[in-house]
């Protein structure tokens, strides 16, 4: 009888048809927190199509999410859409296009793709952040913010983004370029609201320490970022005026070699400060300066500049008059925007002395330094004071201490810690994204709208011409309400007419909270805290590592803002964080005839590659000429090495390619893609296909085995049932260790090649086959669905449950020895696996007729035997 042949497509239509039928993967509320299990991975921006990116995220989630299941567990596996977001508004000014139309499209086909992978997700709780649903909860969420004192509004120097004309967080500027667009980003003063991150400061930073569950790297990106630092303020009195100059340091022991001060050009006391014949050089660098970035003017090899503003302070350590100059590098918003400089013991300051011919006074003197040598370059490292009047001779660590205690003692100073981190401002002058509730009048300012009054609804009669926010220039929208009546508010002095707030929230707000609400995704508050509560902290969340400072750190501030406000008593979100490496790829390019270089498809070159599979040379297929092979990158769009997920699956199926990003890498580590390996993936699952329906009646008529090893069993049966038990350990322990999916492949490769029927009985034969397809299930759950139900007996594979191990039947009864001559396996000895003395296992091989003839006549020198392993006879 012909058997049917491994149809991917057939199997996985079919099983993923049966769990949306079944609802096989909704979530319940009711059950013991201690049975539960919440994996989520970070949602995607739905831009149109599924990357590889996404399907490594969702892989590993999804494996982990089937194996928890598998272990007993009831899981929570949710997906939704991150829907609000500038490629929307971009697309709408490109097309023509609305940004809704465009977004729920993109949403509809990228749902579709996610479910032909066969993620287990419960869909019942999807949700996109643009739904008015979802929006509405978070403007009721902002109101509450409000009233608990965490949002406020003011004007500040921002970042402003000159491709997407609208404002960027902190977080968002990456080397003085804006992290979506890579287009300058410029300092601009504009009224904005804030979130007052920075209440949770101390909070944010001490729980890092018991994340024992998230990688160091990303624990060590957010202290940083945090940046605590222990120092002072410093009060420098202005020469002739009534005025003085706070500064902070974290530098105190170098107070004494103070020989200038350098204060930010925005400085509230320039304007006092700047002398009649200064004034017009202080005019000319701050309008120099005026729009820069502060990576323009603060980056590592950014000039040194700065202008004397004709005005002295006076250091209080020792009386010393020092010039004030304003600099670029110094910032308005970073301290107190003043620096006490101090050109022997800071890079920066020695530079910029050397630059302007300032003096250069030594105060610390390090190791063997001659104190009368000239300084070629700053020393910024711990010494022994000098020159610094009764602090001379001390140890410049312990003098930070003292020297800021006598500040404070003389009422010049305090010791203050201070930290890099800033409060996070929210606004963003686009139309798609959720608006801000509050209206602002001319008698009452900016106020907040009763719950009563959302949700603020966005316009869909909008212009878009990618010139500045369209919802300040829809005027009806602004101005009245939803019936289309002017807006007002009641004010003291009756109706005022108010205008409605058109900025709308940074869209990282919508992804500080999204993983609660899926624990109560019906509930009609933001809410509901017995649910959110049973679900948190999530189990296991999983994204990149790219988001270590701005998506995590947010998230964590959001759910402690969440407890102060009623609606959780769990302060860290995610227990354990799984950063999965990227996908990677080779890229070919060659440079066109304007010295522009063109990168190529894959799919466009001839490949020569090494037999380590390496490429060797590259040529296009068009013309023959050759291409440059360059490094393995990240797949992009820009590089044309992307492999497109849904080309893969239609030539191979969801397993196939599920199986080998699992398979392919560590989860944490990089993916390098490898066509090949693709095929050999696909190929090892048609094997397993085979090897059941070649046995199919071996299998149906197998009598039960309890998977124990017995006396008298064949030789074949014993070894395939150790083997087996040890494939189920280390599965299993990779799973529980570091979800080391790589290895549990590794294993059911292995223990495919165990399962020889002809060397086999029926019943081993059987239950071998059918472990291999539990151990299998979680990373390809399509075939093993289908060979389950063709094979496995009885109920569905979900509840079968994952295999467990006897210690005592990893150990063989017999362990038979290579005993190797001369460098050669000459022969070979089967011992019992209890004798473990070295001299009795020697004795053995010895003895046999075919080692003593090999050895007869010649000196045996020495004798290795590593036990259980192998003998060596050296002669």
């Amino acid at each position: 009888m012909s058997i049917p042949a491994y149809d991917p497509q057939a199997i996985e239509t079919k099983w993923q048809q049966h769990w949306e039928a079944n609802q096989s993967y909704a979530a319940r509320d009711d059950l013991p927190r201690e049975q539960c299990y919440y994996v989520l991975e970070m949602f995607p921006y739905p831009s149109g199509k599924l990357h590889m990116g996404h399907v490594r995220n969702y892989s590993i989630g999804d494996a982990v999410a089937r194996f928890m299941r598998m272990r007993g567990k009831h899981v929570l596996h949710p997906m939704g859409w991150d829907s609000f977001g500038l490629p929307a508004e971009q697309a709408a000014i490109d097309r023509g296009e609305h940004p809704r139309k465009w977004t729920y499209e993109n949403i509809a086909y990228m749902r579709a793709q996610l479910k032909r992978m066969g993620f287990s997700y419960d869909w019942s709780r999807e949700f996109a952040t643009s739904d008015p649903g979802y929006a509405h909860r978070e403007q009721q969420l902002f109101l509450d913010l409000v009233e608990q004192g965490l949002v406020y509004r003011k004007s500040s120097l921002v970042n402003w983004s000159t491709g997407l004309n609208t404002v960027l967080a902190n977080e968002q500027v990456v080397d003085g370029k804006c992290w979506r667009t890579g287009t300058p980003v410029i300092q601009k003063e504009l009224p904005q609201w804030f979130l007052r991150t920075t209440a949770y400061t101390e909070e944010l930073l001490g729980e890092l320490d018991h994340l024992a569950g998230w990688p160091e790297a990303v624990r060590t990106q957010q202290r940083h970022w945090i940046g605590k630092s222990a120092g002072a303020d410093i009060d420098f009195a202005v020469q002739g005026m009534d005025a003085k100059i706070t500064v902070y340091t974290t530098r105190p022991d170098t107070l004494f070699g103070v020989t200038f001060m350098s204060l930010a050009p925005e400085h509230a006391l320039v304007d006092q400060l700047v002398t009649p014949a200064q004034a017009p050089a202080v005019a000319a660098l701050r309008a120099e300066l005026q729009g820069l970035s502060a990576d323009e003017r603060t980056g590592e090899h950014a000039p040194k500049k700065g202008v004397f503003t004709g005005a002295y302070a006076i250091n209080p350590a020792n009386g010393e008059a020092v010039p004030i100059y304003i600099a670029n590098f110094v910032l308005a918003d970073y301290g107190t925007g003043a620096v006490m400089a101090v050109p022997a013991h800071d890079s920066r300051d020695f530079a910029f002395a050397q630059a302007h011919q300032l003096p250069i006074k030594r105060v610390i003197l390090g190791p063997d330094q001659d104190p009368t040598a000239d300084l070629e370059a700053a020393w910024v490292d711990p010494g022994v004071l000098v020159d610094s009047g009764a602090f001379s001779g001390s140890d410049s660590l312990a003098a930070k201490q003292a020297i800021t205690d006598w500040l404070q003692a003389e009422g010049h100073g305090r010791h203050r810690t201070t930290y890099r981190y800033r409060d996070w401002g929210l606004s963003r002058q686009r139309y798609w994204g959720n608006p801000i509730p509050f209206v602002y009048g001319d008698e009452s300012g900016a106020v907040p709208l009763g719950k009563q009054d959302l949700p603020v609804s966005l316009p869909d009669d909008v212009t878009f011409d990618g010139l500045g926010n369209p919802l300040a220039k829809h005027s009806s929208w602004s101005s009245t309400d939803a019936q289309g009546k002017p807006l007002t508010i009641r004010s003291q002095k009756g109706d005022e007419a108010v205008r409605r707030e058109t900025d709308t929230m940074d869209t990282f707000v919508q992804s500080s909270w999204y993983f609660a609400r899926y624990a109560c995704a019906d509930a009609p508050e933001p809410l509901d805290r017995p649910r959110v509560d049973h679900w948190l902290p999530v189990d296991l969340y999983i994204g990149g590592i790219e988001h270590a400072c701005m998506h995590l750190l947010y998230a964590r501030f959001f759910q402690k803002a969440l407890c102060d406000m009623g609606y959780s008593q769990v302060r860290e979100p995610f227990k354990r964080l799984l950063c999965q490496g990227m996908v990677v790829k080779e890229t070919y390019s060659s440079l066109g005839a304007d010295g522009k270089r063109i990168y190529h498809y894959a799919d466009d070159v001839d490949v020569l590659r090494d037999d380590k599979g390496a490429v060797v040379s590259a040529t296009l297929k068009a013309s023959g000429a050759a291409v440059d092979v360059g490094r393995v990158e990240k797949m992009s769009k820009s590089k044309n090495n992307g492999v497109d997920p849904q080309l893969l699956i239609d030539a191979y199926g969801a397993d196939t390619a599920r199986l080998f990003i699992l398979f392919a890498a560590p989860p944490e580590k990089e993916l390098l893609w490898n066509d090949q390996a693709v095929s050999g993936c696909f190929k090892f699952l048609r094997r397993v296909w085979t090897l059941g329906h070649d046995h199919g009646a071996l299998i149906d008529g197998a009598a039960p085995f309890s998977g124990q090893a017995s006396d008298g069993q064949h030789a074949a049966d014993e070894a395939c049932v150790r083997k087996t038990h040890a494939a189920i350990k280390r599965a299993t322990t990779a799973m529980e260790t570091d979800f080391g999916f790589n290895t549990v492949v590794a294993s059911c490769m292995e223990l495919a090649n165990q399962l020889k029927p002809d060397q086999l009985s029926a019943p081993v034969f059987a239950w071998a086959y059918r472990v291999l397809l539990r151990l299998l299930s979680p990373m390809t759950p399509h075939i093993c669905h289908e060979l389950w139900a063709r094979f496995g007996g009885g109920c569905e594979l979900d509840a079968a449950g994952w295999p467990s191990w006897d210690e005592a039947q990893l150990q063989a009864a017999e362990i038979e020895y290579p005993v190797q001559v001369k460098g050669k396996v000459r022969a070979r000895i089967c011992l019992d696996a209890s004798l473990n003395d070295p001299k009795a296992v020697e004795a053995a091989a010895l003895a046999l007729p075919e080692v003593q003839a090999l050895i007869a006549g010649q000196q045996l020198r020495k004798v290795i035997v590593v036990p259980g392993k192998i003998i060596n006879l050296i002669v």
